[in-house]
């Protein structure tokens, strides 16, 4: 267990802080008036915090959330007002854009396969020698190891931190951007509005409605349609993660398998349990499910094509060391 912790920590602390954001960010955000159930009206608008802490941790969210919001109004309203390649064209663009964040990552996480042999070594070299002399000259070799390979430990926690915001973000957008709200007209008349960015068409081949659906609100085939696009997300994600957990041809050749049984299984474990959990939340939402079954896809390409550069920068790398 301590070596699959020591293996695995900055994955874990990624994942620490990834949930205390998230619990931070919808439990304070949860008690304002613009998380959720208020449409988009103005820029503004969006910094109306209740509380120190709502702003401390939302005021990153609303300076994306907005223009991720006219960005997707803008695109659905090119192709007839349709809210489903509003989200499709607008989770491209954003991903596209944040490219450099996504490849640093990626990048990182190759690196951390292509050291882990020395990494291995090292940890046997001194599993026996807790004097603090010994332990001080471990953590020198880890850090020269670090240093060859330009490996910041902290790379993948701030790369994930800065990805949260665009999340969340977006996240905010495909679940408020065709709410509405009801309105008092001077004559005491009672008025439903939709907010600045909706998009009138909200059904996919004019049959399937995004709008409000879910596996437990809307039609039949609308639910069945939520729990299809939830299962192909969650047998996505399962493809990311082999993938992500796939050593390149270049690692493979030189290392070797220092994973125990137990720790293989502790991570299928994790993975596993992100699936579901991941599954479950998408059937809340249709339009969430498409979103992040889009993002998903995406980021199987992009991965590809970063560990393709990255090869060629291993190559290079090892190269210039001859």
């Amino acid at each position: 267990m301590r070596l699959f912790l020591q293996k695995n920590i900055y994955k874990i602390l990624a994942v620490l802080v990834i949930g205390v954001f998230l619990v931070s960010l919808t439990s304070c955000r949860t008690n304002s008036n613009y998380w959720y159930t208020n449409v988009y009206t103005t820029w503004a608008n969006e910094f109306h915090f209740t509380s120190f802490w709502d702003g401390f941790w939302g005021w990153s969210v609303s300076i994306l959330s907005f223009p991720f919001a006219w960005l997707c109004s803008s695109i659905g309203k090119v192709f007839g007002n349709s809210y489903f390649w509003g989200i499709v064209f607008t989770t491209i663009i954003i991903r596209t854009v944040a490219w450099p964040i996504y490849s640093r990552q990626n990048s990182m996480s190759i690196k951390m396969q292509v050291m882990q042999p020395e990494l291995d070594k090292l940890q046997k070299k001194y599993a026996f020698r807790k004097d603090e002399a010994s332990q001080t000259r471990m953590k020198q070799e880890m850090m020269m190891i670090y240093k060859r390979y330009k490996f910041n430990p902290l790379g993948c926690l701030f790369t994930s931190m800065i990805q949260f915001p665009i999340f969340i973000a977006m996240y905010e957008v495909v679940r408020r951007v065709n709410l509405t709200t009801t309105i008092t007209t001077s004559n005491g008349m009672i008025i439903e509005q939709y907010g600045r960015f909706a998009l009138a068409n909200t059904k996919l081949f004019g049959y399937f409605e995004l709008n409000g659906t879910s596996f437990t609100v809307g039609a039949l085939h609308d639910k069945i349609f939520c729990l299809v696009i939830a299962l192909l997300y969650a047998g996505v994600t399962f493809l990311s993660q082999k993938l992500a957990q796939k050593k390149p041809s270049y690692v493979k050749k030189t290392s070797y398998n220092t994973k125990t049984n137990d720790q293989a299984r502790q991570m299928k474990m994790m993975n596993t349990v992100m699936i579901v959990m991941f599954f479950f939340i998408a059937l809340s939402s249709t339009a969430l499910a498409i979103y992040w079954l889009i993002g998903g896809i995406y980021q199987i390409g992009q991965s590809y094509v970063g560990r393709k550069l990255n090869e060629r920068a291993y190559y290079k790398m090892m190269n210039g060391k001859m």
